[in-house]
């Protein structure tokens, strides 16, 4: 692994786990809550554009082929850790059709919701690494050559 993709921090802080259903039903989402589903509404909402956005700051790494499941997990939990410590804090919400309101997906929803938006469009990225990976190896290696003592 190189240098710099070792000194990305991979690994989540301490958080506690949120739970489905936590905090019972929601009216109306705050600026800072993550909204699944589908359609403009969603797609429009202020915490989901905030959510994309750092979805995509991380998307390279994540998409990296030197970045292994473990590490991915935990880019995806970063995300959404970041998400939680908002102010207010923001939440992963999912609305019922039959009542109109919110609720808590809880984190383990969350993370595998982050995973998915991170693979969303991979293609492109993938084919990137592919093409610096293929010109990396087409570069003739020099090798280092020591002096030899006569």
């Amino acid at each position: 692994m190189d240098k710099e993709h070792q000194n990305h921090t991979f690994y989540p802080p301490q958080r506690h786990n949120i739970p489905a259903g936590y905090g019972g039903p929601v009216k109306t989402p705050t600026e800072n809550d993550v909204l699944s589903g589908r359609g403009g509404g969603v797609n429009s909402h202020t915490g989901n554009k905030r959510y994309r956005t750092l979805a995509h700051s991380t998307k390279a790494d994540y998409l990296s082929p030197k970045t292994r499941k473990m590490q991915k997990t935990h880019i995806a939990a970063n995300i959404v850790w970041t998400i939680r410590q908002s102010s207010p804090p923001g939440r992963f919400l999912k609305v019922d059709p039959s009542t109109g309101m919110w609720y808590e997906i809880g984190d383990k929803a969350a993370i595998r919701k982050t995973g998915q938006t991170l693979r969303e469009n991979s293609s492109e990225f993938r084919l990137c690494w592919r093409d610096m990976i293929a010109e990396d190896n087409s570069k003739p290696k020099i090798e280092s050559t020591k002096r030899s003592e006569v």
